[in-house]
């Protein structure tokens, strides 16, 4: 059904939530939305919940399809409706960032959702003030005034012993060229608006690859394994360039404390 202006009557909270965060991760699974919504303690209902997201469906706000690695589970994406609706609710993103109807084997999917899931597992701390995520640093990055030093893929700002604390986070799946590292290195190294950099990697071998086109760096730049990462959020080690290991909990708060000094 091809969605019209005025032939839906949209919840400005939990329509538009669902909205925000499918637009957002560019793309997210069922299972995904549901946590988020659990989370969010905007639809405990599972029922009511599942009515919403097809009613999103059916009226052309969001696109529905199966692919074949997620083994059954349905993938979802915002269309362009669905980002007309959400500024109309009041959330802008310059018209970029909807589903354009494309294989959705040319899009990076599991980077998206792997995104999605670091995202959730910090939801589940309870400590997460704020995402923001990478399509929405694209906007802000055609403002000089308030752009960052690269696009990141979230920037996360939590809550730890009662200071807050935020800092970039990279998922990184696969490596780069050596000229890319160096230019993204020069990126982070220019960088005035965060003190510290999160690398999650799936596998050592990236995890040590990564850490040697860092060594040298003065920046904080971190580096920790994906899956201990979902395991153990803030408690999962994590390495410096120099091989130094310690909890993201505890270098987290390093960086709170050099921020105070610095200031």
């Amino acid at each position: 059904m091809r969605y019209e202006k005025g032939s839906i009557g949209l919840n400005r909270k939990k329509d538009k939530a669902i909205l925000h965060f499918v637009a957002d991760s560019r793309y997210v699974t069922r299972w995904q939305l549901n946590s988020f919504a659990l989370l969010d303690y905007y639809e405990v209902n599972r029922r009511v919940f599942n009515w919403r997201l097809q009613r999103l469906v059916e009226t052309g706000l969001l696109r529905k399809q199966m692919v074949p690695f997620l083994d059954g589970e349905a993938l979802h994406s915002i269309t362009r409706p669905g980002v007309e609706a959400l500024e109309q609710l009041g959330v802008y993103y310059l018209g970029g960032n909807f589903e354009r109807d494309k294989d959705a084997r040319e899009f990076q999917i599991p980077h998206s959702l792997e995104l999605n899931s670091i995202r959730l597992t910090l939801m589940a701390t309870g400590k997460l003030l704020r995402w923001i995520p990478e399509v929405f640093i694209r906007v802000l990055n055609m403002s000089p005034p308030n752009a960052y030093a690269k696009v990141y893929d979230g920037i996360a700002r939590v809550s730890l012993d009662g200071v807050s604390i935020e800092f970039a986070i990279e998922y990184e799946r696969t490596l780069k060229s050596q000229p890319k590292y160096e230019k993204i290195r020069e990126a982070i190294e220019s960088e005035e608006r965060l003190n510290a950099f999160l690398y999650l990697v799936p596998a050592y071998h990236l995890l040590w690859s990564l850490m040697s086109e860092f060594r040298g760096t003065k920046r904080l730049v971190y580096f920790g394994l994906i899956d201990e990462f979902k395991e153990k959020n803030f408690s999962a080690p994590v390495w410096t360039p120099t091989y130094n290991k310690s909890s993201l909990q505890d270098v987290l708060i390093k960086v709170a404390a050099l921020a105070r000094k610095l200031s």
